[in-house]
């Protein structure tokens, strides 16, 4: 349950130490008070028990004959132990009674409601009394009520009798049943204090921590404009500029990666373009000059007829004339001539038209706007873009048309790509973006662009880049 959660452990734990807190103190209080208070009780029973002794004693003697006998009135023997008065230091369920040694009483009690003689007191109290002298308990009474009792025999000559002043153990702990609800009451109430003040420690110290980790969260998904503040003065004062400091550096770093990874990579590229064009010229000057001699030689020579099989004369002419053919188009791949003579719109056109000579693929191409605030490096890299795009569509997407786009809107040129192909689940990460899409990508970060790719299986595919005029403006 607190795996995962430091708000639920840090209150659990602010439970655990107040709870144990409160009840050791509250625990430690209440009995201490409680013994207190029973030594106290015992203190005023043994108090009113020998005062209560002295006079039945002195009773007992100013009442014997000179025979040895005890002339005893009971009225007045009851009237020693009985106190109904309001000033009863008993209070109201304590009383005193005289109990013989066949435990039967000697003397009225306040409940009894039998005679003395015929109500027996049978208690733990009474029978230490007899057996101990002096004493203090805490036992039923004769009525099965708990008491606490003070005892003792009665120093009257020719009479085993006790004295025994007890009062309700309820009644006497009165005091502490109070203490022990007001306690309860206490613990209750700060109890809600300390889940409270957890409360607000905890949400000040987690609160900035769940701030850390959703920042975190974000700078992983790519999002370095991040910032966690925290004006306080403390630790997470600190930590917030250490964090914000770093996360500066890290996007500084992480831009001069970016800017050398571009670097490289445009490097990578133009050098590739540069070699196809030197290429192009070799095989177009070199190369095909001569394929066109050898063809013109085998003209001249058939014109004159110096060779008997024309059959085999026609076909190599016809073999030169495709040699010629392919080399003309394998130039024409490593530099489009449209391009470099004449516009990007003619130049994709013939790659258009090369292509659908070449596949069963239907192209349309389209374009709005003026195309020559694109600067000659944009033209080559859109070229390639959609070069690469078709070839990809060949391979993989089996579709059977192609709808290409450039327009020119106020802010931006716009690159928009779609066939009606078998498409792909974008999502899929075993599949990812093949390397042709990863190569356009690439040519469209250079651009300084932005790529975007739609795909639905059984639809097709879309692919949209976009380029910044005031880019390109400046780099003309």
């Amino acid at each position: 349950m607190f795996k995962r959660s430091i708000v639920k452990k840090l209150m659990f734990l602010y439970f655990i130490v107040g709870f144990s807190s409160l009840s050791i103190i509250g625990f430690y209080s209440y009995f201490k008070a409680k013994n207190a208070l029973i030594a106290r009780a015992f203190e005023q029973l043994n108090s009113v028990r020998s005062l209560k002794q002295i006079e039945i004693e002195n009773y007992f003697r100013t009442h014997r004959s000179l025979s040895g006998k005890y002339l005893i009135d009971p009225e007045e023997l009851n009237s020693i132990l009985l106190d109904t008065s309001r000033n009863n230091v008993l209070g109201k369920s304590g009383e005193i009674y005289l109990v013989g040694s066949d435990l039967m009483l000697r003397s009225k009690s306040r409940y009894a409601q039998k005679p003395p003689g015929e109500v027996k007191a049978e208690t733990k109290s009474i029978k230490r009394a007899f057996t101990e002298g002096q004493g203090n308990g805490v036992c039923k009474d004769y009525r099965g009520v708990l008491s606490l009792n003070s005892f003792n025999r009665l120093d009257i000559e020719g009479l085993n009798w006790i004295i025994i002043a007890e009062i309700d153990y309820e009644e006497a702990m009165i005091t502490i049943i109070n203490l022990r609800n007001d306690l309860l009451f206490v613990s209750f109430v700060v109890l809600i204090l300390i889940f409270s003040i957890a409360q607000v420690i905890t949400t000040d110290i987690v609160g900035p921590v769940i701030t850390f980790k959703n920042a975190s969260v974000k700078i992983g998904q790519g999002d370095l404009d991040t910032k966690v503040n925290f004006d306080a003065e403390n630790e997470f004062g600190i930590l917030s500029s250490a964090f914000n400091q770093m996360l500066d550096d890290i996007k500084r770093n992480t831009a001069e990666l970016i800017s050398e990874r571009i670097k490289r990579i445009s490097a990578l590229y133009d050098g590739q373009e540069f070699e196809r064009q030197r290429l192009s010229r070799d095989l177009h000057d070199g190369l095909a000059q001569h394929l066109i001699a050898v063809k013109m030689s085998f003209e001249n020579m058939v014109n004159r007829k110096d060779f008997e099989d024309e059959k085999k004369i026609s076909e190599l002419k016809q073999q030169i004339i495709n040699s010629i053919e392919e080399l003309r188009k394998i130039s024409y791949d490593l530099a489009p001539a449209g391009m470099m003579d004449f516009t990007l719109e003619g130049a994709i056109n013939n790659m258009c038209q090369q292509i659908q000579k070449n596949s069963n693929l239907v192209i349309e191409f389209s374009s709005y706007g003026d195309l020559s605030g694109l600067n000659k490096r944009s033209k080559i890299y859109l070229y390639r873009i959609i070069q690469e795009a078709l070839n990809n569509t060949i391979k993989h997407a089996e579709a059977s048309k192609v709808d290409i786009q450039i327009t020119e809107t106020k802010e931006h040129f716009v690159l928009m790509i779609e066939d009606n192909g078998k498409g792909f689940d974008i999502d899929n990460k075993e599949l990812g973006l093949g390397k042709g899409l990863l190569n356009i990508r690439e040519r469209s970060i250079l651009l300084n662009g932005t790529f975007d790719v739609e795909s639905i299986p059984g639809v097709g595919t879309t692919i949209r880049i976009k380029i910044d005029k005031k880019i390109e403006s400046g780099e003309n």
